[in-house]
């Protein structure tokens, strides 16, 4: 399993850690890029991608080719807005949120949310 960290070295370790907990948590397979962009870059992918105007912290792109798994952008400038605790921790939380995403988990309903909530609490207490 080959985990990619764009332009975070600081965390890299870190980052790296989380991921690959949640990948094989969730019996998941295949390369992971993780890219971290401000929010120029997030807003033009969201719009690009998602039809929805403005940033966000995370966005997941899922991969059909079977040696790779997707592709993560996180927001920095977002994360730093909205973190509970250190940036290092909301980071770390966006990383989890966004492989669950590659992972078939929503978070459209608010039924979907709790879910997914209590899936992030599970890897980042452990």
């Amino acid at each position: 399993m080959k985990i990619w960290i764009n332009n975070l070295p600081e965390y890299e370790d870190k980052i790296r850690e989380i991921a690959k907990k949640v990948i094989e948590g969730e019996g998941l397979k295949g390369e992971l890029s993780i890219t971290f962009i401000d929010d120029d870059q997030m807003i033009e992918l969201n719009e690009k991608y998602t039809t929805r105007r403005g940033t966000t912290d995370v966005l997941s792109f899922p991969f059909d080719i079977s040696e790779l798994l997707g592709d993560i952008y996180i927001s920095v400038p977002q994360a730093k807005r909205q973190k509970g605790g250190s940036l290092l921790s909301e980071l770390r939380l966006l990383t989890v949120h966004g492989i669950l995403h590659l992972s078939g988990y929503d978070d459209r309903t608010e039924e979907d949310r709790k879910e997914m909530r209590k899936k992030e609490q599970e890897y980042l207490s452990e």
